[in-house]
């Protein structure tokens, strides 16, 4: 059986939606967690949230501080030299029985290879997705390959692994592990949660979070801060802005959005948490952005979405995302369209085609009938 259990984080994001399998490893008897956190989370300019993870209570196996607060040139393959050697030398003495990875950033490389040199079998959850506006793309299909463990989220994802010749007993559709939360979490109330970000109680709120486009990035601060002055002035509105993440540009935009938080209808917070976050959802008019939230979480919450640009291009979507091009006009004048009753009514009465909060015993069942010997010989089987 697969007992020891290293899980590695780096990003807010991603830590929020591996939090429900998080603490699922930590409580139970047959798993040994061994948490390695690095990125971001280490970084004050990306909101500290480590701190947030010691808050709930985790015992941290390892800190992999690879990323620097002033990035200079190079800086991603510098950080990818450094994470390398760290977890290297962690590994080598823990010794997991499994290493699991969520996602498509591009550190996860590093982690990946390390493990895939070292004899480490590693789960791959979120495998089989498609963003062709970014390098996360190729980041997961490479992931794919190095992985010998695969938790989709969906069937048509499922099919997608297959078709890159992945053996089928390795694959589980397990839908996304952060919707489990969802069904789960104690939510703020409206007043406790405006109150908190300083909001006033009685405007509509705005959610937005701008990430980077990692190819051909057309994500500007001019971008923002136009897309800023648009919804300000045609819109009732208070803004509620995320913080971008260290992608290169990443700094760029969080720059934009703290000067456009000088005016007293935006609200810029480079990191929510998890209960904040989703309270901000459930209370929030729209979400409007580039982040993978928008397709696969807002859905749970019936908040309608206008996702942003090219950088979740090819990725399934719910039937509450709305497709925009990247330009501040077109982005305010979808916005009738996503509130409308019709348009609504039209998505409520669909499920999440993400999951349906489930996805963690589904990913633990299937671990337990794992062992590390028979996961490392892989072998391609093509469809004809």
């Amino acid at each position: 059986m697969l007992k020891k259990i290293a899980v590695f984080t780096s990003t807010r994001s991603e830590y929020g939606l591996l939090l429900p399998l998080l603490r699922r490893l930590s409580a139970d008897s047959r798993f040994d967690l061994d948490l390695l956190v690095g990125g971001s989370h280490l970084l004050a300019t990306y909101g500290q949230t480590i701190d947030r993870i010691k808050e709930d209570g985790f015992v941290i196996g390892a800190l992999m501080p690879f990323l620097s607060e002033r990035p200079g040139p190079h800086a991603e393959a510098t950080a990818l030299s450094t994470l390398s050697g760290l977890l290297g030398e962690h590994l080598y003495r823990s010794q997991p029985d499994l290493l699991i990875l969520l996602g498509d950033r591009y550190e996860l490389l590093a982690v990946a290879s390390v493990a895939l040199v070292g004899g480490i079998p590693v789960a791959h959850i979120s495998g089989g997705d498609v963003t062709e506006g970014s390098i996360d793309n190729q980041v997961r299909h490479a992931l794919t390959k190095l992985s010998h463990l695969h938790f989709p989220a969906t069937e048509a994802y499922k099919r997608n692994l297959i078709a890159m010749g992945e053996e089928e007993w390795r694959i589980c559709v397990s839908g996304e592990p952060g919707l489990d939360e969802i069904l789960t979490i104690d939510l703020m109330t409206k007043a406790e949660v405006f109150a908190e970000l300083a909001v006033p109680i009685d405007r509509e709120i705005a959610i937005a979070t701008f990430h980077p486009e990692t190819i051909g990035n057309a994500i500007s601060p001019d971008f923002i801060s136009t897309l800023i002055d648009r919804l300000l002035t045609r819109t009732p509105y208070h803004l509620l802005f995320t913080g971008a993440n260290f992608d290169p540009g990443g700094d760029a935009i969080n720059a934009a959005l703290e000067n456009a938080s000088r005016n007293p209808r935006v609200t810029f917070v480079p990191s929510l948490g998890q209960k904040r976050y989703y309270s901000a959802i459930k209370y929030a008019a729209i979400m409007i952005g580039n982040s993978s939230s928008g397709l696969t979480e807002a859905h749970s919450f019936g908040l309608p979405v206008l996702n942003v640009g090219n950088r979740q291009l090819g990725r399934l979507a719910n039937a509450n995302v709305i497709h925009v091009p990247l330009d501040a006009d077109a982005v305010v004048k979808a916005i009738p369209a996503a509130l409308s009753p019709a348009f609504r009514t039209a998505f409520s009465s669909t499920g999440n085609i993400y999951g349906d909060g489930k996805a963690v015993d589904r990913i633990l069942a299937f671990l337990t009938q794992s062992t590390p010997e028979r996961l490392l010989m892989k072998r391609s089987v093509f469809p004809t």
